[in-house]
């Protein structure tokens, strides 16, 4: 769960939120850097959320294509760990742009991304259902391969 953490200045904040994202960059898998690194092709990622049950599918496009609409340089924010792409899940089906650390995800093949797509976007309990198992399956064979 998150909390919520005072400060006594703006400068204090962004010192308390760069070390933060400093640590975070710190303890990245391989597989996660290689996830950040692959700016020229599409990428899929999970968050698993079980106290909210929930899990967050998201899909990031190639940065040369997310640059076009976008206002900021989306290369120096990937090299900074964020993925800029539309995350999706059961409280969000038609999907939701934003930012999404890499240290908070697994990387995921496009085919498991599909498959979570047309299972309607399962929450984290709904992966034990049956009619999920092959999504939960695959997640956990994502996830091990993400943690080696």
């Amino acid at each position: 769960m998150s909390h919520v953490q005072g400060f006594d200045s703006m400068d204090e904040m962004f010192e308390v939120m760069q070390a933060a994202e400093d640590e975070a960059n710190a303890s990245l898998t391989p597989v996660q850097v290689a996830l950040r690194d692959q700016t020229e092709d599409t990428v899929y990622w999970v968050r698993a959320i079980p106290d909210w049950d929930l899990v967050i599918y998201g899909i990031v496009p190639p940065n040369a294509e997310t640059q076009k609409g976008a206002d900021f340089n989306v290369n120096e924010n990937r090299a900074r760990g964020y993925l800029t792409g539309t995350a999706y899940s059961a409280a969000g089906e038609n999907g939701e742009p934003g930012d999404t650390h890499v240290s908070q995800v697994i990387a995921v093949s496009e085919e498991t991304f599909r498959l979570a797509q047309m299972l309607g976007w399962p929450t984290f309990s709904m992966l034990r259902e049956p009619e999920n198992f092959a999504l939960g399956h695959r997640l956990y064979l994502h996830e091990r391969a993400n943690r080696a």
